[in-house]
């Protein structure tokens, strides 16, 4: 019995969190062996197992879960660079106001600094990518989606009728 997306894209992202985790208390576990961080490894790579082969039961090929888990970072990926470009517009914003003390504009300013460095990050791993035709692509969809949302908010705004007796 095949699994309808719904199902099948929260059981595979279950799978990436589930390999996150591994990922985590691995790199943890590099420094100071602990035997109890072997056993969660353990515990979760044997759900990651069982998760891997219900789906498989339910048809769900290997393919199609790497072309959901692929689809789910690129979204990721997205939606931090959209996230830290927001972060940039707004912190510019307040550094334009000249009535910021100098201990505000300071501390703006080292903020400013650590999300552009942030943005430019996630933007190299989108240059970098050997996908990186398909991901632009992805990035300028989602800045017109985001514009065209800001644009009817615009105008949503100027139609409010004057509230006038």
């Amino acid at each position: 019995m095949p699994l309808d997306e719904k199902d099948k894209n929260t059981h595979i992202t279950t799978l990436q969190t589930l390999q996150r985790d591994i990922n985590f208390y691995k790199k943890v576990n590099e420094n100071n062996q602990n035997p109890s961080l072997d056993k969660i490894i353990d515990i979760l790579r044997n759900s990651q197992d069982q998760l891997y082969s219900a789906l498989a039961q339910h048809g769900v090929t290997a393919d199609e879960v790497h072309q959901i888990i692929q689809e789910n970072s690129d979204k990721q990926l997205i939606n931090e660079i959209m996230k830290l470009q927001g972060m940039k517009d707004r912190i510019n914003k307040q550094l334009a106001n000249p009535d910021l003390t100098p201990q505000k504009r300071q501390s703006l300013e080292k903020s400013f600094t650590r999300v552009t460095q942030a943005h430019t990050d996630k933007w190299d791993e989108i240059i970098n990518s050997p996908r990186k035709d398909d991901l632009i692509e992805k990035m300028e969809q989602a800045q017109i989606k985001q514009l065209q949302k800001q644009q009817a908010r615009d105008r949503d705004h100027d139609r409010e009728p004057s509230r006038t007796r």
